[in-house]
Formats: C-alpha cells, sequence, structure tokens
C-alpha cells in the first residue's frame, strides 16, 4: 500500500479510529488487541497501544495496511457530494418562486435538529440574498442556501419532490 492511499498512520488514538471506522474493533480484535474496550485507547496512540503489548513494528504496518484498505472498500474517507436537486424539484422550486413572486431569489434550506429528537426537520424559504455564514450552491440553476450544519448534513444527499395527491413535498434522501 503506498503512503497517499493510507488514511491511518498508527499516530491516531484507538479511539478516535473507533470513531471514524467503528468495523475496526473486528480488525484489531483479529490481531489479538481488545483495543475496543479498553480505557486507554482514548488516549494511546495505535503504534503505542501496539508497542505497549509488545508487538513489533511489523505488526503494526500488518494491522494498518488492514484498516487501511477495510477504509477503502468502507468508503470511510470517501469525499462527500454537495447535496443535488432532481429536475422534478428545481421545476417545483421554480414553480413557487414564480407564485411567491420570488423568481431571482435563493432556496434556502435550514436543518432543524429538535433537542431530544432523532428527527430532523427542514426549514424551507426564499431568500433574496444568503445569511450570514451560509453557502451558496447551484444545483440545476437553483440557487441553494445552506448553513454550514445544514449542509453537512445534506452531504450526499439528493432533493426529490413527490407529488402524491394532499402529501405533495420535498424529499431528502441520503444517497451511498
Amino acid at each position: 500500500m503506498t503512503s497517499a492511499a493510507q488514511k491511518f498512520f498508527g499516530t491516531e488514538t484507538v479511539a478516535e479510529i473507533l470513531e471514524k471506522m467503528p468495523e475496526a474493533a473486528e480488525i484489531l480484535s483479529a490481531h489479538g488487541l481488545a483495543c475496543a474496550g479498553c480505557a486507554i485507547g482514548n488516549f494511546e496512540t495505535l503504534a503505542d497501544g501496539i508497542a505497549g503489548h509488545g508487538m513489533s513494528e511489523k505488526d503494526l504496518k500488518n494491522v494498518l495496511q488492514d484498516l487501511n484498505e477495510a477504509a477503502d472498500d468502507l468508503k470511510i474517507f470517501a469525499p462527500k457530494k454537495n447535496p443535488e436537486l432532481t429536475k422534478l424539484a428545481a421545476e417545483k422550486v421554480f414553480e413557487f418562486q414564480k407564485t411567491a413572486g420570488q423568481e431571482n431569489s435563493g432556496f434556502k434550506i435550514e436543518a432543524l435538529f429538535p433537542p431530544g429528537s432523532e428527527e430532523v426537520s427542514y426549514f424551507l424559504d426564499f431568500l433574496e440574498k444568503p445569511e450570514p455564514g451560509d453557502s451558496v450552491l447551484k444545483s440545476c440553476d437553483v440557487k441553494l442556501f445552506l448553513s454550514a450544519a445544514t449542509l453537512r448534513h445534506l452531504k450526499n444527499c439528493v432533493i426529490d419532490f413527490l407529488e402524491d395527491g394532499e402529501n405533495s413535498g420535498f424529499k431528502i434522501e441520503k444517497i451511498s
């Protein structure tokens, strides 16, 4: 494995590795390391942990190779794509803009995370200009205004419009 493809280097704490890739627990266990349940993993680097268990530099390289191959297979470090509107969703945005007399406005999408709830709700509006801190993206010729938290939440998402009688509306779906 070339260093350009390497994602983990052994300088990360075990906790950081497990946070990025929970599947690493199985890989570490297969190498005889019960790091997932060890409290020291919050402070100790993988390299230090392997050395602390009397393992060699070669063992570290083998563990890193397995971790990095799994990270590639799972696309753990794959670049995230900006949200995209479907053609129908864009047409509906333009239709709603025209109805509201907001043809030149941007489409503001704000993800709301109510405390204590796992459900996300969305606030949609037309704004003449982005709010401070908003990112401005373009999808199907629609200007999208997204806060930083909303942009992070909508990475790898497609925004569609479903027409189902009384239950019509925008639908946001994660894509892989």
